[in-house]
């Protein structure tokens, strides 16, 4: 059952991303948003320019900063800078998907193992009597069940928001690592790509960590130990910022509704005194 939950979270983690990615190119413009999210910007064009060439793909045109005409800008989508043309129709695009997203997972542990350990730790400990709680490990089964995974998923917003204020801030490895986890999670699906592939992509990664598990224990302890909590900590730190992101919006909306009204009614008002 973990592994059905694991392909849960991971495909809701891929599309939060999309959805924070899709939302800060509606406020800014996309450029920007890539400059600002320049690790993970790297490491998914990359992998994905070699995808691209390991299934014998043409590459027209590579660029790790994918651009955006002023229609993409106002919808909140930004063209591919790669221009390929791939090999197979499907599989291509499945496969550069694939690579895409493992690396941008590596990378994420790689950022664990390397600088996370501050971090970790105070959102292990900032829990509190809800210390046990994580990402479920098995779906709901029922209307009670969903109601009771969505609470959990309330307190763990709370966690992360008291992980992050109470971190040592002056200690480089702490923004670092907050960083660049924002990068590479939000960048962990291609940007700017055909959605299917993409998500076949995911099945892909969790049918290959559900054949590990199942072959080996040691790997399935590896996933429970190393990967789970991790896993958590990326997708609590995603719905973190997708709600930030979702207040920001509303609240830019509502100054531009306003603004926009005060200068309608600024000209009938020019207008009735002529």
């Amino acid at each position: 059952m973990i592994y059905a939950a694991f392909t849960v979270w991971l495909f809701l983690a891929l599309f939060a991303g999309r959805g924070v990615y899709a939302l800060w190119t509606r406020l800014v413009r996309p450029t920007w948003v890539n400059w600002a999210l320049l690790p993970g910007t790297i490491v998914s064009e990359m992998a994905y320019i070699f995808g691209c060439l390991v299934t014998g793909g043409e590459i027209r045109r590579a660029s790790l900063m994918p651009g955006g005409s002023a229609r993409g800008r106002a919808s909140g989508s930004a063209a591919p800078g790669t221009q390929m043309t791939p090999r197979w129709k499907t599989v291509g695009p499945t496969v550069a998907s694939l690579i895409s997203v493992l690396i941008c997972a590596a990378a994420l542990v790689a950022a664990v193992a390397l600088v996370g350990e501050p971090v970790m730790e105070a959102f292990r400990e900032s829990g509190g009597m809800w210390k046990a709680e994580s990402l479920p490990t098995e779906l709901p089964r029922n209307w009670n069940g969903f109601w009771e995974q969505a609470v959990t998923h309330v307190w763990m917003l709370r966690r992360i928001c008291e992980t992050w204020g109470g971190l040592d801030w002056l200690n480089w490895r702490v923004p670092l690592f907050v960083y660049l986890t924002v990068c590479l999670s939000v960048r962990l699906a291609p940007v700017g790509r055909p959605l299917r592939p993409t998500l076949a992509a995911v099945v892909g990664v969790a049918a290959g960590v559900a054949v590990a598990g199942l072959i080996s224990e040691r790997s399935a302890r590896f996933m429970e130990q190393r990967v789970w909590h991790p896993l958590a900590y990326v997708w609590t730190t995603l719905l973190a910022v997708l709600v930030g992101t979702l207040v920001l919006h509303g609240f830019v909306a509502v100054i531009r509704a306003l603004a926009g009204e005060k200068g309608h009614g600024r000209s009938v008002r020019l207008a009735d005194g002529d």
